[in-house]
Parts: structure tokens; C-alpha cells; sequence
């Protein structure tokens, strides 16, 4: 299921991406690595407050959607 769609407090496990490579390579920079444990802290207009290992970061939903976990 896309990121997008997971429920706030909900903790997931990123599969995959449906996006460019360029895009790919922004969000494993910023730690999204497949297997890597996500968990959804907020959502507020569209935009998604995430932690990813101790990072906390803030991402559209269009972006979000992109994002495979399970």
C-alpha cells in the first residue's frame, strides 16, 4: 500500500518506490531505504509528518503516494 494511505501512529516497513530515479536516489539520501521502518506521526493539508529511524521529516502526500510499505 502507498505510504500515503497509512493510518497516523501506524508503523510500516518500506518495499519499494513508484517514482523517477532521480526522485528514488532525493529519498534515500534522506534515509528512505527499502526494509527500512517508517512510522507515520501526523497529517496535516495533505502533508505527512514521518520518522524514519531518528529523523523526523514532513512530505506531500503526492510524494507520500510514491512510497510502497507494508
Amino acid at each position: 500500500m502507498p505510504l500515503a494511505l497509512a493510518q497516523i501512529g501506524q508503523k510500516c516497513i518500506i518495499k519499494d518506490f513508484a517514482c523517477s530515479c532521480d526522485t528514488r536516489m532525493r529519498m534515500v539520501n534522506m534515509g528512505f531505504v527499502p526494509g527500512c521502518l517508517v512510522e507515520v506521526l501526523s497529517r496535516v493539508n495533505g502533508t505527512l509528518l514521518v520518522r524514519v529511524g531518528q529523523s523526523r521529516l514532513m512530505m506531500d502526500c503526492c510524494l507520500a503516494t510514491q512510497i510502497q510499505v507494508i
